[in-house]
C-alpha cells in the first residue's frame, strides 16, 4: 500500500494540483458543495483503464444526477492525457499524479492480490472490445482505487482495485 491505507470515517487528505483540462483543483474548496467521487485509474495506455474508462463515461451522467463530481486520477503525461480528453470529450478533471504523490496519500501502492487475479479476464474483455495496450507511463505495479468523500471531507467509500461502480453508487 501507499503511506496510509485510508478508511471509511476518515477525513480525506487534501490537494491543490492543476488538471490538464480544468485548471487548478483545490479539494478544500470543492468539500461542502457536494460528493466528490475521486477515480485513480493507472494510465491511459492500460486496456483494463481503458475499459474501466468507457465505463466510468458511461456513468457520468447518472454521478452527477446524484449531485456528485468526478475527479479522474492518472500516471499519464499531459499528450497522452490530452489526446484521451479529446477522443472522448471528457469534461470532469483529469489530473496528473505519481505513485509517490495522490497515489501515496491516498493510500494506493502496489496493485492488490484482487486486482492481479482480475487482470486475465479484464484483458480478455478489453481485447473483444477492440482495446490495445498504448504507451506505458508510470509505475506499471501501481494499484487502482476509487474513494468517494462526502460534504464534510470524510471518506465514505474506499476501495482499492479496478473501477466498482456498484460500492460507488451505494453510498451516493
Amino acid at each position: 500500500m501507499g503511506k496510509n491505507k485510508l478508511k471509511v470515517g476518515e477525513k480525506a487528505p487534501l490537494f491543490q494540483i492543476n488538471s490538464f483540462n480544468m485548471g487548478n483543483i483545490v479539494l478544500k474548496d470543492l468539500i461542502g458543495k457536494q460528493k466528490i467521487v475521486i477515480i485513480f485509474s493507472r494510465y491511459f495506455g492500460c486496456p483494463i483503464c481503458q475499459l474501466d474508462l468507457n465505463i466510468l463515461l458511461e456513468s457520468v451522467p447518472k454521478i452527477r444526477e446524484k449531485g456528485a463530481i468526478l475527479l479522474y486520477i492518472t500516471q499519464s503525461g499531459e499528450e497522452v492525457a490530452n489526446q484521451f480528453i479529446k477522443k472522448y470529450s471528457i469534461d470532469f478533471p483529469v489530473i496528473s499524479s505519481t505513485k509517490e504523490e495522490l497515489y501515496a496519500e491516498y493510500g494506493l501502492g502496489m496493485m492488490t492480490a484482487g486486482a492481479l487475479t482480475k487482470i486475465p479476464g479484464k484483458l480478455k474483455e478489453a481485447k473483444s472490445k477492440g482495446i490495445e495496450h498504448g504507451d506505458y507511463e508510470g509505475w506499471e505495479k501501481q494499484g487502482p482505487g476509487q474513494f468517494v468523500i462526502d460534504e464534510n471531507g470524510i471518506i465514505i467509500h474506499a476501495e482499492t482495485g479496478w473501477l466498482y461502480l456498484p460500492g460507488i453508487f451505494e453510498v451516493l
